[in-house]
């Protein structure tokens, strides 16, 4: 067979492999995905050395096929081999290391005697006070707080469940959706979040979303909250007390340039990342104040305070900031909900107000200072 023949087989039996997976039939997934992975590492051995993009592009293709498997020790062999020519083009060595580092952490999750489904989600941290392997420990606890709070919200929303603006999400919610932490190579810094395979059908019943479900359609929110939130995130999420929850929270990862300069989020075995930077930040607020106008009386006055977070009392409807030695309520923060100000107690924020004739200060929005 040639290798156009082969390459062709083996992407037929993996988009049969994703309708299986998208199925639930997880077994029938990984056979499809391994014979499509055979048929791929087959097509590469039979590449014509001169054809350095032919053969790097197959190489990937057959090193994720291996992964998307669970084949790890095979998909590591390929990846060592195909790396040590030195001879491949920079994008196939990006991608190949990205699979290595998500073959890794595969491995170390079969060793945790804990089940996991579907792809884990990679977040990675750029630039700034950001070193290879290292970050601020309060930047990274924000972030990972954050993502746990987004996968909580994300479970709620697909389950379509009552929006919940206070505490924390229900003990079903937490069981369904239970994220681990793991390590992932070193690149800047990084982290990878996988969720845990819980007994899901006996919290929800047989409509219960898969794993994956949750983790692609969590992408999926992040994506269009930062790139497209007054079209694509207000098709996709109708609902305005999760738009604006998912809009802070996706805001929330995005960096003001004083930490560090980028986020990066994508699933293990996918190419791209999606990347949250400082226009990201100031674009998403820009929609939420569209998109959520508050009304500023004849009287009172707009203005952005800065200062330390001391404290939150959602029942009180208020919030202390602590500004130079000096201790600030603003009232009025109805709408301000657990997960997107509870990270930010004891750490600096802005908080952008209205100033009443009375000198009373009103809640409009509030965000980190990373």
């Amino acid at each position: 067979m040639t290798w156009a023949q082969r390459h062709t087989d083996s992407e037929h039996l993996a988009a049969e492999a994703e309708v299986a997976a998208r199925a639930g039939r997880t077994e029938d997934a990984k056979a499809l995905y391994r014979s499509a992975a055979a048929g791929e590492a087959a097509a590469f051995e039979g590449v014509d050395p001169s054809k350095s993009r032919t053969l790097a592009i197959t190489a990937v293709s057959a090193v994720a096929l291996w992964y998307k498997a669970e084949e790890y020790a095979a998909a590591e062999q390929l990846a060592h081999k195909v790396l040590g020519t030195g001879t491949l083009p920079q994008f196939a060595v990006t991608q190949l290391q990205a699979l290595l580092q998500a073959t890794w952490s595969a491995q170390v999750r079969q060793r945790a005697g804990v089940k996991f489904v579907g792809g884990e989600v990679l977040v990675a941290v750029r630039g700034g006070r950001v070193v290879t392997g290292g970050a601020p420990l309060d930047l990274v606890l924000s972030k990972v707080e954050t993502v746990k709070s987004l996968f909580h919200r994300t479970t709620e929303f697909i389950q379509n469940l009552p929006y919940r603006p206070q505490g924390p999400a229900a003990s079903a919610i937490q069981e369904a959706c239970r994220p681990w932490l793991f390590q992932a190579a070193p690149s800047s810094y990084q982290f990878a979040v996988a969720i845990e395979d819980a007994a899901q059908g006996e919290l929800f019943g047989p409509a219960t979303p898969s794993t994956e479900a949750i983790t692609r359609t969590f992408l999926a929110i992040l994506r269009a909250a930062s790139l497209d939130p007054g079209n694509a995130l207000l098709q996709m999420v109708p609902n305005p007390q999760y738009r604006s929850t998912f809009m802070k929270l996706t805001r929330n990862l995005a960096p003001t340039g004083k930490t560090f300069s980028q986020l990066q989020v994508r699933i293990a075995g996918d190419a791209d990342w999606l990347t949250l930077d400082r226009d990201s930040r100031q674009s998403i607020n820009q929609s939420i104040r569209t998109q959520f106008p508050k009304e500023t009386k004849p009287e009172e006055v707009e203005e952005v305070l800065r200062g330390v977070l001391r404290g939150v009392h959602l029942d009180e409807d208020w919030l202390e900031l602590s500004i130079e030695g000096q201790h600030i309520k603003i009232y009025e923060i109805g709408d301000a909900v657990d997960d997107v100000v509870g990270p930010y107690v004891n750490k600096p924020v802005v908080v952008e107000v209205v100033r009443q004739p009375n000198g009373k200060y009103r809640f409009r929005d509030m965000w980190g200072e990373e």
